[in-house]
């Protein structure tokens, strides 16, 4: 039973994770395709070609509102599970908890 309730802890732990690398990804994608598009500017490129780079730049906008809603979903379904579980101390105890715990930490910070 333990083992099940850790490997459901590692798998919500994970989708924290990899959703709040994905969310901080493209916050940093908006920061170097907007330095990209004043670049652009600066240097007298074409209206085309910063036209094509300002539709990057608003294509990787419109991500951004996804994976911030991804992220807080996955957010709390791990603090949901961490809640209905926290009266298990060999859960409490373990190394996955610590682990989600960080995650948690970590994952807020962003939103």
């Amino acid at each position: 039973m333990n083992s099940d309730l850790k490997k459901k802890l590692r798998i919500k732990s994970g989708v924290v994770k990899r959703m709040n690398r994905e969310h901080e990804s493209y916050q940093r994608e908006v920061d170097k395709d907007r330095d990209r598009v004043q670049k652009l500017r600066d240097n007298g490129a074409s209206e085309s070609e910063i036209k094509r780079q300002e539709e990057v730049l608003q294509e990787t906008i419109a991500m951004i509102p996804y994976t911030r809603r991804k992220l807080n979903e996955a957010i709390q379904g791990l603090r949901d599970f961490m809640k209905e579980n926290d009266t298990n101390n060999d859960l409490i105890g373990s190394q996955e908890w610590t682990e989600a715990s960080n995650s948690l930490s970590a994952a807020s910070v962003s939103v």
